[in-house]
């Protein structure tokens, strides 16, 4: 028995000694360390520096050099990174899953944008929610997908050919130090943001919504000095209701669209930004409103017969895939050049090929009328840019322009009418307490030409019921109150019914597009909106 409790006792001693019994102490949990360099071209110096990991946190200050280190101690990867820079802009880096001790994350635009492209969304709610889905996408194949994607938007702006932003070592441009290969490649960045009077902000979120090379390079080009929309590039000249548009090419700095052997100036307004006047037909002066996103719409003189207005589309490459979905078209179109234009609805959808495989024409609000087979056109793809649609009755152009936003708009044209369309997307409705700026323009069916117009004006959006999925604005220059159903009579659209001094109306917000188009609903005008800025 004495040996039983002798080797109980022992036993007893071991599993304590094993557990940490007698008061041994627990080894500490490793540290993890993160460094890098927060740069914007030059140096990030003297800023504050957070890291949040999936379990622990830390911060660092910046040496003037912009180089940092973080000890997060019992850390677990992935962790995200933030950053100030002088001008108020938040930048963001990453560190993917994990199990090592030390790992380098520069911050700058570079690692934003491959943050935005993990994100796919807003940088800022990613750093700080933070949580399991986020966490989920800092894998390597996701961070070498991301990486890639911002190379191919990028190019032809920024050669990141074999450069890694996130890891690669950075020796930011500071004092008498003028910076190594990849902060030169910050450099070239931020002039092109620069010229192109775009922001870090802005070009995050295009790389976040997916955007695409052709609506990112858009947005880079170099733009007017009065002007942010207007951009150096290719345009579709598209005249409503002609046949084809023209090819034209404008220069940001001479303010001068070529078409052709033809020179056309553009004159700035002295009191509105981003409006424009130019030489019309016939010894008229056309005006010309310019969008944040480079669509523009040159419009006649009030009254000039017959003119429809005439877009100005900064070329892209759409892929057809692209066009593949359900679409809203709405237009003005006419049965021959004798007869008047009058408001058109359709619905359409098409497939990868360019099939277009269901269509209906709709009257009024709910009624609608199915396109027969023999009727469903073909879409093919022009070595410009543009589209051939193809049918029983011929053969129509179309052209289509990506927002930073993702969202594709495609212009329809032919000889008797147009028609604008977009994705049947649901939108969200707007908040209370929020609005716009706008140009307004009323085109008359009857007389085939602008009714009245531009007009500048503002409304501020007074009331929501998102139950009714409805809101009311207030028009602040005259007082004018309006109310909208959103989504409705389909996702994409808006309703507004008539009322003392208002048109029944169904119209779209073309994406971020800047434009508006409305159509009255058994009416007789149609009308076009540009955001002003």
């Amino acid at each position: 028995m004495k040996v039983k409790h002798l080797f109980l006792t022992g036993l007893a001693a071991a599993v304590l000694t094993a557990c940490g019994g007698g008061g041994g102490d627990s080894p500490a949990p490793a540290s993890t360390k993160i460094s890098g360099t927060a740069a914007v071209g030059a140096a990030l110096g003297n800023a504050a520096v957070q890291a949040k990991c999936a379990s622990g946190s830390g911060t660092a200050t910046t040496a003037a050099d912009g180089t940092f280190t973080i000890s997060i101690q019992g850390a677990t990867r992935p962790c995200v990174l933030s950053v100030k820079a002088p001008d108020g802009t938040t930048l963001h880096s990453v560190v993917e899953a994990g199990t090592g001790t030390t790992a380098v994350a520069n911050i700058t635009p570079l690692t934003e944008l491959v943050t935005a492209s993990l994100a796919q969304g807003s940088t800022t709610a990613f750093f700080d929610q933070f949580d399991a889905s986020a966490q989920a996408r800092l894998s390597s194949d996701n961070l070498a997908s991301a990486m890639q994607a911002v190379r191919l938007v990028l190019s032809g702006v920024v050669d990141l050919t074999g450069i890694d932003p996130v890891k690669d070592p950075l020796v930011a441009a500071n004092g008498a130090n003028a910076g190594n290969a990849q902060d030169k490649l910050l450099d070239q960045l931020g002039d092109r943001l620069e010229a192109s009077k775009t922001t870090v902000n802005e070009l995050s979120s295009a790389v976040a919504a997916n955007a695409g090379a052709a609506a990112i390079q858009t947005a880079l080009q170099p733009a007017a000095a009065s002007c942010a929309g207007l951009k150096t590039g290719k345009y579709h000249v598209v005249e409503l209701g002609t046949e084809a548009a023209e090819a034209g090419d404008f220069d940001a700095d001479a303010l001068k669209l070529q078409i052709g052997a033809e020179s056309i100036p553009f004159t700035a307004s002295t009191s509105e930004t981003c409006r424009f006047t130019v030489p019309g037909a016939n010894s008229t002066t056309d005006t010309v409103l310019v969008s944040k996103s480079g669509v523009s719409v040159a419009l006649p003189p009030a009254g000039i017969l017959p003119h429809l207005p005439t877009l100005l589309m900064p070329a892209q490459a759409i892929p057809l895939a692209d066009l593949a979905g359900d679409w809203n078209g709405l237009g003005m179109e006419r049965d021959d050049s004798a007869s008047p234009y009058m408001p058109r609805r359709v619905a359409f959808s098409i497939d990868a090929a360019g099939k277009v495989t269901a269509g209906k024409d709709c009257f009024g609000v709910n009624t609608c009328q199915a396109w027969l087979p023999s009727e469903l056109p073909t879409v093919s793809a022009n070595t410009d840019g543009s589209f051939k649609i193809t049918d029983s009755f011929g053969s129509q152009s179309a052209y289509g322009f990506k927002g930073t936003d993702g969202q594709l708009m495609v212009v329809i044209t032919h000889a008797d009418g147009f028609m604008i369309a977009a994705r049947q997307i649901a939108r969200a409705l707007p908040v209370a307490g929020t609005g716009g700026s706008y140009w307004d323009t009323v085109f008359y069916s009857g007389m085939n030409a602008l009714l009245a117009g531009p007009s500048a004006w503002t409304t501020m959006t007074l009331s929501v019921d998102a139950q009714a999925g409805t809101y009311t604005r207030k028009r602040l220059e005259d007082s004018r109150l309006d109310t909208w159903k959103q989504n409705f009579p389909v996702n994409g659209l808006r309703y507004r019914a008539a009322a003392t001094g208002l048109s029944e109306m169904i119209s779209t917000t073309l994406g971020n597009t800047g434009l508006t188009l409305g159509i009255a609903v058994n009416g007789s005008f149609y009308d076009i909106s540009v955001g002003r800025p």
